[in-house]
């Protein structure tokens, strides 16, 4: 089940950012933010257990795909998928147009996700992280885009 996240939800999504990402993850101050700041939102998937979660921050014109954590024993079962999904209908229905996100390169199980999804790669952005991995910029339009007008 899908569901919005609250600031009483802080720590359940500080332990999944640690058993997904181990070093490499959010810290707990920056969660609080996201939790806290009136321009972003999280989405939870919960059945008995928290089970994956997307972060993600609204723009002008865009949002923003800050994180998607599903926990590993439920990956490869749509998890990710329906946050996603559910990440770019929040976004769309508050104007967003477009939606983005950065994505490690060495990261290939999330870059193939989000090709399926019909996200594509627009630029390379280097030594993005922290620790010196280059990151995949990846855009999608939440609108229908019309098509050009051919001229005579």
């Amino acid at each position: 089940m899908l569901r919005p996240a609250t600031p009483d939800d802080l720590e359940a999504i500080e332990h999944l950012e640690e058993v997904c990402f181990h070093e490499r993850r959010f810290r707990r101050e920056h969660l609080s933010w996201i939790l806290h700041h009136p321009g972003a939102f999280t989405l939870l998937d919960e059945e008995r257990a928290l089970r994956g979660a997307l972060m993600a921050l609204v723009e002008p014109d865009a949002v923003r795909i800050l994180s998607v954590a599903v926990a590993p024993p439920f990956r490869r079962q749509g998890i990710g998928r329906a946050l996603m999904e559910a990440g770019e209908a929040f976004g769309r229905a508050r104007g967003s147009k477009l939606a983005r996100l950065e994505v490690g390169v060495t990261n290939t199980a999330a870059i193939a996700l989000y090709r399926r999804l019909g996200y594509r790669a627009d630029g390379l952005l280097y030594a993005y992280y922290s620790w010196g991995e280059d990151a995949h910029q990846m855009t999608k339009a939440l609108i229908d885009v019309p098509a050009p007008v051919p001229r005579p």
